[in-house]
C-alpha cells in the first residue's frame, strides 16, 4: 500500500517562510497520517454490521452481548447490536421478549410470559410463595427452528424440542432475577 499523501500541519502564519518549522510539519504530517487513516475507518470496525468477522468476538467482549455457542455470525451481530438495549432492559419483560424476538424470531402470540408473582412488576420484592414465572413457547404455525438456522431433514422432533426448551430456558434465565423460580414450556408439533 503506498504511503498516503504528506499533509502537512497546518502553522501559523509567522511560519509561513521557515524552512525548518515547514519541514518539521510536513515530516509530522506524514507520521500522523496512518494514525489518522485508522481513526477514520474506526467506525467500520465498530459497526456490528460493517465489522469484519474478525473483529465480531472483539464486539462481543466490549459490548458484553448475550451470545451463545452455535449462533450464526447473522444473530452474534443482532446481539452486538442490541446489547446497550438489553443492558438497559435487562431483567425485564420487554428486554426478554426483545431478545427473544430479535435474536430467535419467536414473538407474541407465540411466546407466552405468564407472571403471576409479578417477577417483572413494579415495587414487589419477592413473588408469593408458589408461584413462578412461566414461559411457553407455540411452535405451531411457525417454524420450530430459528429463522436464521437451517433445518435438518431427519432431524428427531423430539430432540428438537429439547434443544428449543434449553434455548428458551437460556433466554429466560439470562433476563429473570436470579432469586425468581421459573419454568419454560414448548408447545405445538411434536411439543406437548
Amino acid at each position: 500500500m503506498p504511503p498516503p499523501p504528506a499533509r502537512p500541519l497546518s502553522l501559523p502564519a509567522v511560519y509561513g517562510h521557515d524552512v525548518v518549522a515547514q519541514a518539521f510539519a510536513t515530516a509530522l504530517g506524514e507520521a500522523l497520517g496512518h494514525a489518522e487513516e485508522r481513526i477514520d475507518g474506526l467506525d467500520a470496525v465498530l459497526d456490528p454490521w460493517r465489522a469484519p468477522p474478525a473483529f465480531l468476538d472483539w464486539l462481543i467482549r466490549i459490548t458484553g452481548a448475550r451470545v451463545e455457542p452455535g449462533w450464526t455470525e447473522l444473530q452474534r451481530r443482532k446481539a452486538v447490536d442490541l446489547a446497550p438495549r438489553l443492558a438497559a432492559y435487562r431483567g425485564t419483560r420487554y428486554g426478554l421478549l426483545l431478545e427473544a424476538q430479535e435474536i430467535h424470531g419467536w414473538a407474541p402470540p407465540a411466546l407466552v410470559v405468564v407472571d403471576p408473582g409479578k417477577v417483572f412488576g413494579d415495587g414487589d420484592p419477592a413473588p408469593p410463595a408458589g408461584r413462578m414465572l412461566t414461559v411457553t413457547l407455540n411452535t405451531t404455525g411457525t417454524p420450530a427452528r430459528n429463522q436464521d438456522q437451517e433445518q435438518d431433514e431427519d432431524e428427531d422432533p423430539e430432540q428438537e424440542q429439547r434443544a428449543l426448551e434449553s434455548s428458551l430456558a437460556r433466554l429466560v434465565r439470562a433476563h429473570c432475577p436470579a432469586h425468581i423460580p421459573f419454568t419454560v414450556a414448548v408447545t405445538g408439533p411434536g411439543g406437548s
